[in-house]
């Protein structure tokens, strides 16, 4: 008889799913039945009574344990864990997780493969398990960032002896928050930029993949800025002087200009909002979020899609608000970038939130003739934040404050083929900042 064959007082064994014997499994009187793997082809590592079976062999059968509880089958196919204790039996399915696995992480290849023809940065793949104690099952009062249209929240996590920043999805927003989870990986894997926050992992195990990034809790640019108010502790700053403003519109636009040029598909980052924009314990601005980006394809100029975003920061190409009707074509570019960098400026400059800035106005056009008025006038002091202003030490930092006043405002021009590049721009902003 072959090898793996109980001997004594064998029976044939059916599974109970196809009334079928497979791979000539016996069973024998004591009720289990072992053989070896290699003939039948399945594999399945049972756990009984806290103890794993050999993975050469499968048991079959059933028995009851040694307080003579519940009975019990495992039959081949099923891909269970089995524990049995004193109050019968106890199983964790693992189904699950294995097929978000198998699901998340085909999808993520695919994206990421199609993205980036292969070239990508290595990624960590963390467990369920591991991201929860990090964040101490997500502890409300670790919230760094919550976005505002709550999709997401940023918390706070401590794993090997550092920091981290891990990113999770409101699974309410199943459909939405599934497809940013996955943009979202697809496009920070392959970033390789100082400020850009850094992906360090992945968890696939869940319904909607969630994020780990380096940390980076040193407030968004708004609050930075005293635009908001944050119930959380947080480290105390001094407030934001003009060069230091300067720099950080100048390490954003190069951001930008290096997913416009970097990359054999220009990548539109598409949601380029101050609340987007983190800080790390250096002071260092790091610019995050990709859920809404995309990448123009190889050989044009252009890609047409849909997007919901606040009105205000979307540029009139997209959601015009006085072009005729032919020209409202959803159409996306680097241009569009160029855009909604605006409202980092306005809000650098003035202190202002942009959209506020737009609801006192009416409209973009009548927030750029409102601009316009109070620059041509050379009386853009008044409207600028009197945090700046009471740096404006010299003649020669006023005047860099029009300067860049000036460039706002060409971001903001309606014609996307008259507005700079944002490669242009960052070599402006470059200037501005090193004549202060």
């Amino acid at each position: 008889m072959e090898e793996g064959v109980v001997r004594n007082k064998i029976q044939p064994v059916v599974s109970p799913k196809t009334g079928e014997n497979p791979g000539g499994i016996k069973r024998n009187s004591r009720g289990f039945s072992s053989f070896d793997r290699r003939r039948s082809g399945w594999f399945l590592a049972t756990r009984m009574a806290g103890e794993r079976r050999p993975a050469s062999k499968l048991q079959i059968g059933t028995k009851r344990d040694q307080n003579g509880g519940r009975k019990w089958e495992i039959w081949p196919g099923h891909d269970r864990e089995f524990q049995v204790g004193f109050s019968g039996l106890k199983f964790k399915d693992r189904t699950d997780k294995r097929t978000l696995m198998v699901r998340n992480g085909a999808t993520v290849l695919k994206e990421l493969i199609a993205s980036s023809h292969g070239k990508y940065n290595p990624y960590r793949i963390f467990s369920a398990k591991e991201l929860e104690i990090a964040t101490n099952n997500y502890d409300g009062r670790e919230v760094i960032k919550q976005c505002i249209f709550h999709i997401y929240k940023l918390y706070k996590g401590f794993w090997q002896e550092r920091l981290i920043s891990v990113l999770k999805f409101d699974e309410s927003y199943s459909d939405s928050a599934y497809r940013y989870s996955i943009n979202n990986i697809v496009y920070a894997a392959q970033m390789d930029h100082k400020h850009i926050l850094k992906l360090i992992g992945c968890c696939l195990e869940t319904p909607i993949p969630i994020l780990v990034f380096e940390y980076g809790e040193y407030r968004t640019l708004p609050e930075r800025i005293g635009l908001c108010g944050n119930p959380q502790p947080r480290p105390q700053f001094e407030p934001l002087r003009l060069k230091h403003r300067l720099k950080i519109a100048m390490d954003i636009a190069h951001t930008l200009a290096y997913l416009h040029v970097g990359f054999p598909r220009p990548i539109v980052f598409r949601h380029v909002i101050p609340s987007r924009i983190l800080f790390n314990e250096e002071n260092v601005a790091k610019l995050f979020d990709f859920s809404l980006s995309i990448s123009i394809p190889e050989g044009e100029t252009h890609i047409t899609d849909c997007l919901m975003q606040p009105q205000g920061y979307c540029a009139p190409e997209y959601v015009p608000e006085y072009v005729p009707e032919y020209m409202r074509t959803g159409v996306f570019n680097e241009k569009y970038d160029v855009y909604t960098f605006s409202a980092v400026l306005l809000e650098l400059l003035t202190g202002q939130g942009s959209m506020d800035l737009l609801h006192t106005h009416g409209s973009v056009r009548h927030l750029i003739e409102h601009l316009n008025n109070y620059l041509q006038n050379n009386r853009f002091t008044e409207i600028a934040d009197p945090i700046i202003v009471q740096d404006l030490s010299c003649t020669e930092k006023e005047h860099q404050l029009q300067a860049c006043a000036r460039l706002t405002l060409e971001c903001l021009n309606e014609s996307a083929v008259d507005r700079a590049t944002m490669v242009d721009v960052t070599k402006r902003l470059r200037q501005i900042y090193c004549s202060i």
